[in-house]
């Protein structure tokens, strides 16, 4: 079973933005600074769905809907919070405004933080928790309890919950202005899963299509969440949470970065995805949603195998009338990363592969060790709307001397090293001859050596890495696969040509990933550059690490070659991973190497 887990970090729908701006000003005395306690204070707050483009609340995209407001006031214990004060509903103006009442501070020593709470059901049980410290302000904000799959949809909006000024203690007086974004987050997390081929499509959704050369023997009909919490809580623990900031376009926000889940306490249930849930009879996307829940994770076949939650896949094998079910836990087998189950996440599963039926009921899968089903685990953000001004990552970027790329130089042996140069426009010293690594292929199936590459030749042939560099520089603005390029057979390293056949360029060109068709092996100075770089890479949730030998395009000129072969090269070069210095070498191409493809990515993406 092969998974491979990308943690994207942000972008798209992980967050709903917020303009807060409050404005205080109902009391118009002179002596209101001589107050001996605190009064109530008007509070007007000019809410914006940044990424939806649409005022609070009027968007009509359920990601986007906020159709309710709760403030609660905590006073602040230096930087701490201290026990909860007051709570003020928000009313609806036109144009996305919201007036609250709030108390206002006495002095400059009355301090306050302010949590927001949205589109929550039931409000009323909040007046109840005056005087009760956050933990057990949290504790107290459950749902309800429910075996039934949860919805939510233009008129049960998600629950959200985010913190005025990035959890900084705040002055509540009259005049005061708070500038900056607020962030509010989901109560709860979200899982796809589909068959085939992952598409992202232009609004925004995902899809799967189960066709074509990579169709899978296998039609879902059934999915199943075993041991489901049947609640979830509004607000996420303290302890379970961080701020950060960032700064897109000169907007500056505090965004909340979740840690570890925050569980409600009770009872588990299996909650039961039929049909009606599932599209095609391949995918189940925008349908799960799961409370946050740890997984105690241990090893994935531990004492907690059967306690810990997993989905169940059910359907149907190779047109077989007999039900087949498959048991998919949240971790990947080749990192042994492990995903416990967050607030304001998806994961997304896509099934890759399924070889052989799977067991005859749903609670043998859950008991037993998966079986014959291959699948890729990817860990996303929330995708807000169509109007999301920021596409979802689905790869891993190298931009030169850039982000994630700011090593371009490379020791590839023993007292030997080089500049990795970025892609020239034309070929060569040729300047009027542009090219496109691309256009690297022949699809007759023999590659060779021409001066004019016009037609998709493959380029030069390289005696040494300096001649390779001289000639082909990394593409500035690289997108790398997450993981280790594995053929239809399962074998995990391929010989560059079989035959005449171009077999490891036939596989890069083959795969389908993120949406993308357009992959490629890489050339020898972007695996270069890729391996100075493999330690920011590694630092993205997801990434599977290079280790071993891989292959690139850049075929090996061998010394007083024929003219014969010059045109027809036997060998090819590659890079070992697992040396330190990263070792340039060149190998027959009937040697079986790993394969980690590429893209040139666009600059529109």
């Amino acid at each position: 079973m092969k998974i491979n887990n990308r943690y994207i970090s942000r972008l798209n729908g992980l967050v709903k933005f917020f303009w807060i701006i409050i404005l205080l000003g109902a009391c118009q005395n002179d002596d209101r600074y001589g107050m001996e306690q605190d009064g109530p204070v008007l509070v007007k707050l000019s809410v914006s769905a940044a990424d939806a483009g649409t005022a609070l609340g009027n968007g009509t995209e359920t990601d986007a809907q906020i159709t309710s407001i709760y403030i609660l006031q905590f006073n602040a214990d230096a930087d701490s919070y201290g026990t909860l004060r007051y709570v003020a509903e928000g009313k609806k103006n036109a144009g996305g405004t919201y007036t609250a009442t709030l108390l206002q501070s006495v002095n400059s020593n009355d301090n306050y933080k302010l949590v927001i709470l949205a589109n929550l059901p039931d409000y009323g049980f909040l007046y109840g928790l005056y005087g009760k410290s956050y933990a057990e302000v949290q504790q107290a904000s459950l749902s309800t309890a429910t075996d039934a799959p949860l919805v939510f949809d233009d008129t049960h909006p998600y629950p959200m919950f985010g913190v005025v000024n990035g959890g900084t203690s705040v002055q509540v007086q009259e005049g005061t202005a708070y500038s900056g974004n607020t962030e509010l987050i989901r109560a709860v997390a979200r899982v796809d899963i589909g068959i085939g081929t992952k598409k992202t499509n232009a609004d925004g959704t995902v899809s799967w299509t189960n066709t074509g050369t990579g169709k899978q023997p296998f039609v879902m009909t059934e999915v199943q969440v075993w041991k489901a919490g049947r609640k979830y809580t509004y607000m996420p623990a303290l302890a379970n949470y961080h701020w950060t900031t960032a700064t897109t376009n000169g907007i500056t926000s505090n965004k909340i970065v979740i840690d570890s889940p925050s569980t409600a306490s009770g009872t588990t249930t299996t909650k039961t995805y039929d049909t009606s849930y599932i599209t095609n009879q391949t995918y189940c996307a925008e349908k799960i949603y799961l409370p946050e829940t740890d997984l105690q994770w241990g090893s994935v076949y531990d004492g907690q195998h059967t306690n810990r939650l997993a989905i169940i896949v059910g359907g149907y094998y190779n047109n077989s009338p007999e039900l087949s079910y498959y048991r998919v836990d949240f971790t990947n087998d080749n990192t042994g990363d492990k995903m416990n189950i967050l607030r304001n996440h998806v994961y997304r599963f896509t099934i890759s592969s399924v070889k052989a039926a799977g067991y005859a009921t749903a609670e043998l899968a859950y008991k037993s060790m998966p079986k014959n089903l291959g699948f890729e685990a990817t860990l996303e953000p929330w995708k807000a709307s169509a109007m999301g001004s920021v596409p979802s990552i689905s790869g891993y970027y190298l931009i030169y001397q850039g982000f994630n790329g700011e090593n371009v130089n490379w020791t590839y042996a023993a007292g030997s090293s080089q500049y990795i140069p970025q892609k020239k426009s034309y070929w060569g010293t040729n300047q009027k001859l542009p090219f496109d690594y691309n256009n690297f292929y022949v699809k007759e199936g023999n590659s060779f050596y021409a001066p004019n590459i016009t037609g998709g030749q493959n380029g030069e042939l390289y005696p040494t890495v300096a001649d390779a560099f001289s000639f082909e520089g990394t593409y500035p603005n690289l997108m790398v696969s997450a993981n280790d390029l594995v053929d239809d057979e399962g074998n995990e390293s391929s010989q560059w040509k079989t035959g005449t056949a171009l077999t490891a360029l036939n596989l890069c060109r083959d795969m389908e990933e993120g949406g993308y068709d357009d992959w490629r092996l890489p050339r020898l100075s972007e695996l270069a550059f890729i391996y100075v770089n493999q330690a920011s890479l590694e630092k993205l949730r997801g990434f599977t690490p290079l280790s071993g030998s891989y292959w690139c395009g850049s075929e090996y000129l061998v010394p007083n070659a024929t003219e014969e072969q010059r045109k027809k090269s036997d060998w090819a070069w590659a890079v070992d991973f697992t040396s330190a210095t990263g070792y340039a070498s060149w190998h027959p191409k009937t040697d079986k190497l790993k394969i980690r493809c590429v893209r040139q990515r666009a600059n529109n993406e």
